[in-house]
């Protein structure tokens, strides 16, 4: 983040039981340049659930990675609330993953 003087806030939903398992590690380590990351639970694209693979426990494992601010966000009714209530001016935020993550994102801009 070499001269960029703007806080980045993600908003990240999982992809695929498969997928979150297979690169855990990396998951781990991807979102070392946030300020701040906003974890949802999997979103599934057909798949069927795998025993211990959640967003939570990915939302863990880059905590444990050394992630100095990382949420836990699945099923919160005010999401978007959440997010703008740490957003501050002049931060991006940026929406990464598959499934409805894009709609929660549409919400926190409507709110700016």
């Amino acid at each position: 983040k070499a001269g960029w003087n703007r806080r980045l806030v993600v908003l990240f939903q999982p992809h695929r039981f498969t997928r979150t398992r297979d690169l855990e590690n990396e998951f781990a380590k991807a979102f070392e340049q946030a300020d701040s990351l906003f974890v949802m639970d999997i979103y599934p694209a057909g798949e069927a659930p795998i025993p211990g693979v959640t967003g939570e426990r990915l939302a863990n494992v880059i905590k444990e990675a050394g992630h100095p601010s990382v949420n836990w966000v699945n099923g919160d009714p005010d999401l978007a609330g959440k997010v703008r209530e740490t957003l501050q001016e002049g931060d991006l935020f940026l929406t990464l993953g598959a499934g409805d993550v894009w709609k929660t994102g549409k919400e926190v801009l409507a709110n700016l």
